[in-house]
């Protein structure tokens, strides 16, 4: 196959927007960081100490890479979306006489198509991302020093790795088998490694001290969360099963069907949740403390771009969430039509909806508040004891952050799955029950 030829097959796929969107983001975070890893500061009262100090520049670069983590997760829900239609697709190139690895090849060049504009894109998201956390907040505050000519560079030898990377995700995504309706053992794996990394990190901060070794925590935090997302959403789903309602099963079962996807956005849930919490906590301790004089709003500006941080991952989050359901929509619009044939109208589908994406979210973002409560307060009563309030009013604290995050995100849930009406309307049409 020629390049011509794969160019001509690899036509504009569904979700190509959102994977463009989502890697220009990727790329804008990415030259943030190299510019923070490679520039020499110099003291500028502009500048926030948590750019001008290289410690706190660490820290501030851990959050713009976990931020690149839910606009990753964004942009892999958006590689899948069509699944239906690609597979047609598939099919018919198939009996063409395309072989595996030409599939694989026009796959690759649809995704690699929509990350090289969003690769194009990057370096605008960049200055935008300057102008929003370098220029508009007032002095002593902003977190983006200028651009400068290595930037330029940097995001033109950026645009061809975007978009090979790109074409390598779609290749693999689009083309790989069914995954299986229960997690593996490399789920079980990834629950080991990531729990062992963080207690490990843990215990040598706690005996040697230095805040460097707390972001080696960040990988097994990850790993960790992705790994127990998919459990969460089978556990959901079975709490959903015992109480006899036809909603409830049917949310269960969309549930039970694709628990990775779910998963996937579960595990992001669950590090937003153990931000939440560690920030809460970190919060009172700084207000408890009568030592404690914010006069230049040093913690009062960390705080608020945590915040802010987390908060912008909630959203790409969400928005990940519902583009998941959008496409399960489009791909059982016989069944739902089906459904709705024997009765199941318009309000009960966005009923099961709700009580779907609640089951997904909310235990997620609640466990993970949970989780990180309760390993702070363990840290800091190990490292020392005095510096911290009662376990037990640490625990309720954590636990109102835990309810609070999970209430709010309950809200915005509810409210995002109204969106999805005009696209419920067209999945229990009954003229979908002449569809293959």
């Amino acid at each position: 196959m020629t390049a011509a030829t794969a160019w001509r097959l690899a036509r504009p796929r569904p979700g190509r927007g959102a994977i463009a969107a989502a890697v220009a983001i990727t790329g804008a975070l990415v030259l943030y960081v190299l510019h923070l890893l490679r520039a020499t500061i110099e003291w500028n009262v502009n500048l926030s100490s948590y750019i001008e100090q290289r410690d706190l520049r660490l820290g501030v670069i851990t959050a713009a890479l976990l931020l690149s983590v839910p606009v990753l997760a964004l942009a892999l829900q958006a590689l899948r979306m069509g699944s239906a239609e690609r597979d047609r697709r598939t099919a018919a190139l198939r009996l063409a006489g395309l072989t595996p690895l030409e599939l694989r090849i026009v796959a690759g060049v649809e995704a690699g198509r929509a990350a090289l504009v969003g690769g194009a894109w990057a370096g605008p998201a960049y200055i935008g991302l300057w102008f929003v956390a370098g220029v508009l907040p007032p002095d002593g505050a902003r977190v983006a020093d200028s651009p400068d000519v290595v930037d330029a560079f940097t995001w033109l030898a950026l645009v061809p790795v975007l978009a090979v990377a790109g074409g390598l995700a779609g290749a693999f995504v689009q083309t790989r088998r069914p995954e299986r309706a229960r997690p593996g053992r490399a789920s079980f794996a990834g629950l080991a490694v990531g729990s062992a990394i963080i207690a490990a990190s843990l215990m040598v901060y706690a005996a040697n001290g230095g805040i460097g070794l707390l972001f080696t925590a960040v990988p097994g935090l990850l790993v960790f969360a992705f790994a127990c997302g998919p459990w969460l959403v089978l556990g959901s789903a079975r709490l959903l099963e015992r109480r006899p309602s036809a909603e409830r099963l049917l949310a269960a079962r969309r549930l039970r069907a694709d628990p990775h996807s779910a998963g996937r956005v579960a595990g992001v849930l669950i590090v937003c949740g153990v931000a939440f919490s560690v920030e809460a906590l970190l919060i009172y301790q700084a207000l408890a403390d009568p030592e404690i004089v914010d006069t230049d709003n040093f913690y009062a500006i960390g705080y608020s771009l945590a915040a802010a941080v987390m908060l912008a991952g909630c959203a790409v989050t969400v928005v990940t969430l519902l583009l998941g359901t959008a496409d399960g929509l489009l791909a059982a619009r016989r069944p739902l039509a089906a459904l709705n044939v024997f009765g199941v109208d318009e309000r009960t589908l966005l009923r099961v909806l709700t009580r779907q994406l609640l089951a997904t979210a909310v235990p997620a973002v609640v466990l993970g508040a949970l989780f990180g409560g309760a390993t702070l307060i363990a840290l800091i009563s190990a490292v020392n004891p005095a510096a911290f309030p009662a376990a037990g009013f640490a625990l309720l604290i954590g636990g109102a952050a835990a309810l609070i995050v999970g209430t709010v995100l309950a809200l915005v849930t509810v409210l995002a799955v109204r969106l999805l009406r005009p696209l419920v309307r067209a999945a229990i049409d009954p003229q979908n029950l002449r569809a293959a």
